[in-house]
């Protein structure tokens, strides 16, 4: 009886200390979010993508709602075996209470091989509103640097 009850004090204090923990920065918890909508891209998961897009995004480049900019990515996702976002130079500024913008460079890339079939090279600058504790994209744009556009 006392193993058992050692055991679930330990677990007690364990779950105390998880507690304890500092949340993550907010500019990492954006970070995440951005690299989890990487991975959800290279995985063909529209669905997981369009998680933390806000219901009421907008993206200026193309003048795309949250449905057109679905749809934009539905076709590039049947036009394309494979989709592939490699994202640098992340930078991440808080513009005050529950608001954030990234910028980055991406670069995209398409196909159905080994080598993707087309590519382009692109900067861009994201808006993040906090939402209930959940960090949301709100707005995108970009402009080409290289390739097709």
């Amino acid at each position: 009886m006392s193993l058992l009850r050692s055991a679930g004090l330990c677990g007690v204090c364990l779950l105390l200390l998880a507690a304890c923990n500092e949340p993550l920065p907010d500019e990492e918890r954006i970070r995440n979010r951005i690299e989890t909508m990487q991975a959800d891209l290279a995985e063909g998961n529209a669905r997981s993508f369009f998680s933390p897009v806000a219901e009421d995004f907008s993206a200026a480049t193309r003048n795309l709602d949250r449905r057109a900019a679905r749809l934009l990515l539905r076709r590039e996702m049947l036009a394309h075996e494979s989709l592939k976002a490699r994202l640098f130079d992340i930078e991440i500024e808080l513009q005050g209470e529950g608001r954030a913008t990234a910028t980055m460079h991406a670069v995209l890339t398409g196909g159905s091989g080994l080598i993707p079939d087309t590519g382009s090279w692109y900067r861009v600058t994201t808006g993040w509103r906090l939402d209930d504790g959940d960090w949301m994209l709100i707005s995108a744009r970009w402009e080409t640097v290289a390739g097709r556009g």
